[in-house]
């Protein structure tokens, strides 16, 4: 299993915008190309918004499925917070697939 460590793709510890989360996306992609699962390590992450989460667990969640990212995608290092926004808007986006 890959690590991708989130906070050595961007400078700043603060994750706001679609742009942002469109490449820690095609980052995951990337990474399961060539390994059956990743953790994505939010370590030192302090604040994301609900469109960064979404660019990347919604759209990933409406493409491929919740199952896809339980069996293939495990988070670590997240804060409280940055957890909670990830299960919101999972919890919308399987809805919305």
């Amino acid at each position: 299993m890959k690590t991708i460590k989130v906070r050595e793709l961007f400078e700043h510890g603060n994750l706001a915008t679609r742009e942002n989360g469109l490449i820690l996306r095609k980052k995951i992609e990337e990474t399961l190309k060539t390994s059956d699962s990743v953790f994505v390590d939010f370590d030192g992450i302090n604040l994301v918004t609900q469109s960064f989460i979404d660019e990347v667990f919604g759209v990933l969640v409406r493409e491929k499925g919740l199952s896809f990212i339980r069996n293939h995608i495990k988070i670590k290092g997240a804060s409280d917070f940055v957890k909670s926004m990830i299960k919101f808007v999972i919890s919308y986006s399987q809805k919305a697939a």
